[in-house]
């Protein structure tokens, strides 16, 4: 007979065929087998709280307001969450599902204020995000189709490629460390 050698880590002792069972059986003991059905549920009375419910830094939504140094503002601020393009390695068809959810929810977003909005203006976008990105190149990458769409609605010219071309955008880019994933677009005018 073959012994049979650590099992869940108890000791060959307890494992080895029992040469008392007739018919070779292997006897295993009680605390080694495995128990059938659900797992037993603890009896908790509080919900578990999210990790955000503590404070909240962020209000979702759009408002426009007046600014004494730079003029009008229009601030959105979305709960998107946004990832390095160029090293984000996924299907395409997450990748795609992820920017149509972008470019939609912009849209619905800029719907009611896009006819106050006056050409030449500054797009400032900044990234709230647990953990920061390269700021030269995958903060701007991870962004783009929020920009692209922005910029889209504003000129009215949705083709691919076109609309963030315009001379007179000037654009800006900010992260900032929150436990909260959301983008805030800023559109002065």
């Amino acid at each position: 007979m073959v012994p049979i050698y650590g099992i869940c880590g108890y000791s060959n002792r307890n494992l080895l065929p029992s040469r008392q069972n007739d018919g070779g059986a292997i006897s295993i003991p009680p605390e080694v087998k495995k128990k059938r059905g659900r797992p037993k549920k603890e009896n908790s009375t509080k919900p578990a709280k999210s990790p955000f419910e503590k404070d909240i830094p962020l209000v979702f939504g759009t408002k426009s307001y007046q600014n004494a140094d730079s003029g009008n503002v229009i601030e959105i601020i979305l709960p998107l969450r946004t990832v390095s393009e160029a090293n984000c390695f996924e299907p395409w068809q997450k990748k795609h599902k992820r920017h149509k959810a972008q470019k939609r929810a912009v849209i619905f977003s800029i719907m009611t204020v896009k006819s106050l909005i006056k050409t030449p203006c500054t797009i400032r976008i900044t990234r709230f995000a647990p953990k920061m990105l390269d700021a030269h190149d995958n903060l701007r990458i991870s962004v783009k189709y929020i920009l692209d769409q922005v910029c889209a609605e504003i000129l009215n010219d949705f083709r691919p490629g076109r609309a963030d071309g315009y001379e007179g955008f000037k654009f800006e880019y900010d992260q900032v460390k929150s436990k909260e994933y959301a983008v805030k677009i800023e559109i002065i005018y």
